[in-house]
């Protein structure tokens, strides 16, 4: 569905989508990764931005925020929580699908050794059939990149090493990534290029 933009706003340099339950900030590119920067730079970020747009005659910025690029399997994963930015729900069941895509992708624990790994798998068909979402070519991570002081998805990994049964995975998975969301909307800005808009 096309967005209307109001070329006034666009001329002072909005570029605000959502604010909650994660903020999405449109940015100065049309192709390439989406980018993922703490609260604190954006604000920095978007001072600059408006310094720069708001002179006569100047028609770019200059540098773009310290961040994490979302690339690689990250990409599929922000285009997701982007394709469904107004459905908190839908958003953390993308989220928590990536984990379990990271489990089973880089994870060691006892009940995957077993052939209840089944159930685990099944329910990952599910979920990307009823999400309509897929990971394409070769992904090496899932979930988004957190700053260390958040402990991003190497502690999902950690935490499932003593899960002996699938109902303990799913708790752990499901516990550790709404963790990671919560962070994510506190914490962090995602910033999206402007070939999202035909997400």
């Amino acid at each position: 569905m096309a967005e209307l933009i109001h070329m006034n706003d666009w001329k002072r340099g909005a570029n605000l989508i959502t604010s909650r339950p994660l903020e999405f900030r449109w940015g100065e590119w049309n192709t390439g990764p989406a980018l993922l920067c703490t609260r604190k730079e954006s604000l920095r970020f978007e001072r600059h931005r408006q310094d720069a747009l708001g002179t006569a005659g100047h028609r770019h910025v200059a540098w773009v925020p310290n961040h994490l690029k979302l690339a690689g399997g990250s990409h599929f994963t922000v285009s997701g929580l982007f394709r469904y930015r107004d459905g908190e729900s839908a958003m953390r069941r993308i989220y928590r699908l990536a984990g379990m895509m990271e489990c089973v992708t880089r994870g060691t624990a006892p009940v995957l050794r077993t052939d209840l790994l089944r159930r685990l798998y099944q329910t990952i068909l599910e979920e990307r059939e009823a999400l309509g979402i897929a990971w394409k070519g070769a992904v090496d991570h899932y979930l988004l990149p957190l700053y260390p002081q958040h402990a991003g998805p190497d502690l999902l990994l950690a935490k499932i090493r003593n899960c002996h049964s699938m109902q303990h995975l799913f708790q752990v998975i499901e516990e550790e990534t709404n963790r990671q969301f919560d962070l994510l909307g506190s914490d962090y800005v995602i910033y999206v290029p402007r070939c999202f808009r035909s997400i």
